[in-house]
């Protein structure tokens, strides 16, 4: 509410005859049924009719919701089918990219050991080589 909006409505209480207010602020309420039942004086076993009926009506009203509650199909929403078929795509896809990287691991330590175990007979052969070199320069120089 804007300044000038308030200004107006409370120039209107003001403005207003203060017999309209008190007429308006003192609108009789309804009888509740709380203040008819004290007025009327209740025996113990009308007591126990009245609250056997409330429990009747209670026991009716949920046995009718329990068969409403049963009869109603729920079908499982799209989103969630969908939802599910995609967390299942992407779990095969996983997996299975996790087996390919570890065959990959695989070859690739494979691959790693055989190249060293080359290296190594290559280094050897690079050793008998020079043994043979040296042995054969002497035996040239003479």
């Amino acid at each position: 509410m804007s300044g000038s909006a308030a200004l107006a409505s409370a120039r209107k209480r003001r403005s207003a005859p203060t017999g309209l207010q008190n007429e308006i602020t003192e609108t009789p309420k309804p009888q509740t049924q709380t203040q008819s039942v004290q007025q009327q004086p209740t025996t113990p076993a009308a007591l126990l009719l009245k609250h056997n009926q409330m429990i009747n009506t209670l026991q009716n009203d949920v046995d009718s919701l329990k068969t409403n509650f049963s009869s109603m199909k729920v079908a499982p929403p799209v989103e969630n089918k969908v939802d599910r078929e995609s967390i299942e795509f992407f779990k095969t896809q996983y997996t299975t990219l996790l087996d390919e990287m570890k065959e990959l691991k695989r070859t690739l330590l494979k691959v790693q050991s055989f190249s060293m175990e080359t290296n190594l007979e290559v280094m050897k052969l690079k050793r008998v080589s020079k043994l043979e070199e040296e042995t054969e320069l002497p035996n040239k120089i003479e």
